[in-house]
């Protein structure tokens, strides 16, 4: 009998991933390295694109997976346990490489959950029409609305 990851799709292992991403901040291919039963990140996005269900349920996963990764933003900003140290003479000093490295951290984050959710965690921005039509043909504004679409859906 041959082991290893699974390549054939089931919706028991569907739920169970999108189970798994939709309560986790990592990416895929974190999740199936710490996840061996797991096929590999490859064949989820095969799984994705030849079954309707698992690509709706990965959908509403991932869109859960964004208030994960909010949520974190909260925590590693409220987290003050390493901005200061002891030296070696005693004194509390800043410890900068933390905050730095908790900025990049939380600025990541926001960038990730800007692209992911715009409508929700994106810059808002201001439209003025003085400068006409921008030149889309009417193709790309049905792909524009297709997509937007797939992305909108409820939970």
């Amino acid at each position: 009998m041959k082991t290893g990851r699974p390549t054939i799709y089931t919706a028991e292992a569907g739920k169970e991933i999108c189970d798994v991403i939709a309560s986790s901040s990592k990416g895929i291919k974190k999740i199936c390295d710490t996840n061996k039963h797991f096929p590999n990140p490859d064949t989820i996005y095969r799984w994705v694109k030849e079954h309707k269900d698992f690509s709706d349920q990965y959908a509403r996963a991932k869109r859960l997976q964004i208030e994960v990764i909010v949520d974190e933003i909260i925590d590693i900003a409220d987290d003050v346990s390493q901005d200061a140290l002891i030296n070696d003479s005693g004194k509390q000093v800043v410890n900068h490489e933390h905050i730095h490295r908790s900025r990049l951290r939380i600025d990541t984050r926001k960038w990730l959950a800007s692209k992911l959710a715009p409508k929700i965690y994106g810059d808002k921005v201001q439209l003025d029409n003085q400068h006409g039509t921008v030149g889309l043909t009417e193709e790309m504004i049905a792909e524009l609305e297709a997509t937007k679409k797939a992305y909108e859906r409820p939970f």
